[in-house]
């Protein structure tokens, strides 16, 4: 869509972006476009039913059940009775990124699905839309949450914006519940879809917002005041680069900042048949933002790790612990600089025997160069619903055929198992 005059205006890169947003519809989109937002969306499910009894979904829960209607038809995972669009949303939210095995977006650095599927679904279900004006809202969403990340650039992602308390991890994005393992990470998702959803419904009652939030003298950008930002990344290729199909699945259950350096290490291992118990040494070459949060030993010593692989018993045992004083992490300039658009990895192995083997990857599993096949998907699922001893397992799976047929569906309702 070009520039042009709008009431005396010309329009902005997010007006433009807005302006794409509400004409988009289901038929607009290929079938790869689609069959790709399906995929996120079953990935995104899983995800959701794994947070469900974590303590902080219980805490939230209870917050909507005393405050909030419990008469409406959005449907909310940890609870029987629906609610208003909103406040399933911040169950549904904050209960997708408890396990942080959600899906990424490497070049904006951001976890879409946590936050565009919860708001959607509950606005689809209150609503009594279909299956495919889901799916287009979707896309949309996907499209506004990584262009905006893409438009900030890597430095958002590496800065913090000085705040206090609960006020300040309400701007969706301070890591200082890492140095005491409190939920303030589920409070991120729970709260963006809650103020997405607030926003739309505002906006439609009439609500005045600024058109040039992002990119505006003092909008989000001038604001922040990141090194990097990229005003073309808005609305360029609106259209014809989809950001759904840029987006990554994790397949291993840790960080997706460990996974360059886990892939390399397992296909060093395969490439020159090295067992877990022949590792003497390893060096991890990586970028910046991963030197802190590397983790392998549970990929190595089974070749790749579901989220119930991380038990107590693993916790307790000696070779696991033997291992994990075993990683080194080494800064690479050049892989930093590839990083975001390229997650890469390189590893150097030396074994028992003094062999030394290096091994590189330049696509992770799970990338857009390698993704999941649906049959992988569905083991990914399986695995997550036996996290929690989902029990209406066979619930699970009716689930997974209905968002293979997503465009069929009349409507979104019982998505979500009501026994554990």
């Amino acid at each position: 869509m070009s520039s042009g005059d709008t009431g005396g205006r010309f329009e902005s890169p997010t007006e433009r972006l807005a302006l794409w947003a509400t004409g988009l519809n289901y038929n607009d989109l290929s079938e790869s476009e689609v069959e790709r937002t399906k995929e996120l969306f079953v990935d995104w499910l899983a995800c959701t039913l794994a947070g469900r009894e974590n303590p902080a979904i219980k805490a939230i829960g209870s917050f909507v059940r005393q405050t909030g209607p419990l008469t409406g038809k959005s449907e909310m995972i940890d609870h029987q009775d629906g609610t208003s669009p909103a406040l399933a949303a911040l169950v549904n939210g904050a209960s997708s990124h408890v396990v942080e095995q959600d899906d990424l977006h490497n070049s904006s650095m951001s976890h879409a699905a946590t936050v565009i599927f919860p708001s959607a679904l509950a606005v689809v279900q209150a609503i009594e839309v279909d299956g495919r004006e889901f799916i287009a809202a979707c896309v949309v969403g996907y499209e506004v949450m990584c262009r905006t990340s893409e438009y900030l650039g890597k430095t958002h992602y590496e800065q913090t914006i000085s705040a206090l308390g609960t006020a300040g991890t309400q701007a969706s994005g301070l890591w200082q519940f890492l140095l005491d393992a409190t939920h303030s990470k589920q409070v991120h998702t729970a709260e963006a879809c809650f103020d997405g959803i607030f926003a739309a419904y505002t906006a439609q009652a009439g609500l005045l917002g600024p058109h040039d939030i992002l990119e505006g003298k003092r909008g989000m950008g001038a604001m922040l005041d990141f090194a990097g930002i990229n005003p073309s990344a808005i609305d360029r290729e609106l259209g014809v680069k989809y950001s759904v199909l840029e987006s990554s699945f994790k397949w291993h259950a840790s960080c997706r900042h460990t996974h360059p350096s886990v892939d390399a290490l397992l296909k060093l291992m395969q490439r020159n048949k090295i067992s877990f118990e022949d590792i003497r040494s390893v060096k991890c070459r990586t970028y910046q933002a991963a030197i802190d949060l590397l983790s392998l030993s549970e990929r190595v010593k089974y070749g790749q790790a579901m989220i119930t692989d991380f038990t107590e018993d693993a916790l307790n045992d000696t070779s696991l612990r033997t291992f994990q004083k075993f990683p080194k992490m080494e800064y690479d300039p050049e892989i930093d600089a590839a990083f975001p658009k390229k997650w890469q990895g390189i590893v150097e192995v030396t074994t028992n025997q003094e062999d030394h083997f290096q091994e590189m990857v330049l696509v992770v599993k799970g990338d857009p160069g390698w993704t999941l096949t649906r049959k992988e998907i569905e083991t990914k699922v399986k695995s997550l619903a036996g996290y929690e001893n989902i029990n209406a397992i066979g619930h699970v799976k009716e689930n997974i055929r209905r968002a293979w047929r997503l465009e069929d569906e009349r409507n979104l309702k019982d998505l979500f198992p009501c026994e554990t």
